[in-house]
């Protein structure tokens, strides 16, 4: 439910800004930017960035601007996440960056818990929390649900994608050259980011929920052919590979989890043939005959 919220006009920036790209959500985006306003921490500024909607979905953020001075207003051309949310970046005035997505939800504890976790763990420039999809915790691979806080470095994100943008905030002050690649990438851009962000700093992770993912139909990753997917995944780790300087470990994991990540998509979608040959490269690396994923693909192969 919308309120109208009388917040004065100072000159002090916000502690967060909290970015949110959105296209085509005219029927989704209202709810979730209702999450953000329902905060129980009201220092923050919400920028929604129209990425060239063709639906109504403008005229429904104008709408919503109009409720509350927090929230500001960014409509460009269609040029994918990437884009939008580096338009937000910049325009953030904000402490520290949040993301949520167009059709998903904060919990009213979300920023609240994140700033007590800033102030609780200072030497941290990013910090997470946890989320659920449809009432249950994402499966990450190598995560510990027994402990409280977990600390993620880039060898965390070679092996896996286990932290989503929902659910991160990061110092822009500390990194404030930090922004996606100019590329319209369909997906897996979240993964890259998070590698571009711990190449250079380690994230704390809380296991207190305060986020939901909105498991809907025509979430993106719901409409992307599996040869799209595969490709933009690949892309993302060629581009990271390409660009930083990594260890020979790393870029070894990195390579045999894409490969082993890509076996299991096209096996999955009954790319039979192409899937044995992503599997067949992995069988070079020791650690592939410990890695679960390793016997998931052997066991699609026998269904299939």
């Amino acid at each position: 439910m919308l309120r109208k919220d009388k917040f004065m006009l100072t000159d002090k920036p916000p502690f967060f800004s909290v970015i949110m790209p959105v296209y085509n959500r005219a029927d989704l985006v209202k709810d979730s930017i209702v999450s953000v306003l329902n905060q129980s921490f009201k220092d923050f500024e919400l920028i929604c960035i129209d990425d060239g909607s063709t639906d109504n979905t403008l005229q429904v953020l104008k709408e919503v601007s109009k409720i509350d001075r927090r929230i500001k207003l960014i409509s460009h051309q269609n040029k994918g996440r990437c884009a939008a949310r580096n338009n937000g970046i910049n325009a953030a005035s904000g402490d520290w960056i949040a993301f949520l997505d167009s059709d998903d939800y904060y919990l009213e504890n979300h920023l609240s818990t994140m700033y007590k976790l800033v102030q609780e763990f200072p030497s941290f420039s990013g910090i997470a929390t946890e989320l659920v999809v449809e009432s249950k915790i994402r499966d990450y691979a190598n995560c510990n649900y027994y402990r409280d806080q977990r600390v993620f470095s880039l060898s965390d994100f070679a092996e896996a994608n286990p932290i989503s943008l929902n659910q991160f905030c990061y110092k822009k002050s500390h990194y404030p050259e930090l922004l996606f690649p100019d590329i319209n990438i369909l997906t897996a851009e979240d993964l890259l980011f998070f590698r571009m962000f711990s190449f250079r700093y380690k994230i704390l992770k809380s296991g207190i929920i305060t986020n939901f993912v909105n498991s809907h139909v025509n979430r993106s990753v719901n409409l992307i052919s599996t040869e799209q997917f595969v490709y933009w995944n690949k892309f993302a780790t060629n581009y990271f590979i390409d660009n930083f300087s990594l260890p020979t470990n790393i870029k070894a994991k990195m390579q045999q989890y894409l490969q082993l990540f890509v076996s299991n998509v096209y096996l999955s979608s009954n790319y039979t043939r192409k899937g044995l040959t992503e599997l067949m490269k992995v069988l070079k690396y020791p650690s592939t005959y410990t890695d679960m994923h390793f016997y998931k693909a052997i066991a699609k192969i026998f269904i299939s």
